[in-house]
C-alpha cells in the first residue's frame, strides 16, 4: 500500500495519492495559467503603451495641443515621444497621464480632446478613465 502512495511534484504543487491527484492538480494548475493569460498584470511600461495606443485608434477624436489641431495618430506619436524622452523620470502610468500626456511642456496648457459628437474633455481626465480600466 505504501508503494502506491507515492508524492509527486507537479509544476511547484506537492501532490499525494497517486495519478487521481496529478489529474486534479493539472486541471487546477491549468485553470490558473488560464486565468493569469486571460487577466495579466501589466507593467507600468506597458500600460503607458497601452494608453498610447488607444490614443492612436480613437475614432473621429481631435486633439488639440496648444490651440493646433492633431489627428489621432499625430497625438499617439507626440505622447510616444514624449514617454521615451523622459521615461527614466516619470515611473508609473499615472505619472505618464500627470506628467507628460496631459499638458504642454512648453506652455503647461492642458491637452484637450474634441470628440466627434463636439464633446470637449481633457487628456487628463480621459487617459485617467483608460487607466482605471486597464487597472481593473
Amino acid at each position: 500500500m505504501k508503494s502506491k502512495m507515492k508524492a509527486c511534484v507537479l509544476l511547484g504543487f506537492t501532490l499525494c495519492t497517486g495519478m487521481a491527484s496529478i489529474g486534479n492538480a493539472s486541471a487546477q494548475s491549468s485553470s490558473i495559467a488560464t486565468s493569469e493569460i486571460s487577466n495579466p498584470r501589466l507593467s507600468e511600461s506597458q500600460k503607458v503603451e497601452r494608453l498610447i495606443q488607444f490614443v492612436s485608434k480613437m475614432e473621429g477624436a481631435t486633439f488639440i495641443r496648444n490651440g493646433s489641431e492633431h489627428t489621432c495618430r499625430q497625438a499617439a506619436e507626440h505622447l510616444e515621444s514624449k514617454w521615451e524622452k523622459h521615461q527614466d523620470d516619470v515611473k508609473t502610468a499615472k505619472g505618464f497621464v500627470e506628467e507628460l500626456a496631459s499638458r504642454s511642456g512648453l506652455t503647461g496648457e492642458p491637452y484637450t480632446i474634441r470628440f466627434a459628437d463636439g464633446t470637449v474633455k481633457t487628456t487628463n481626465e480621459v487617459l485617467l478613465s483608460e487607466l482605471k480600466q486597464l487597472e481593473q
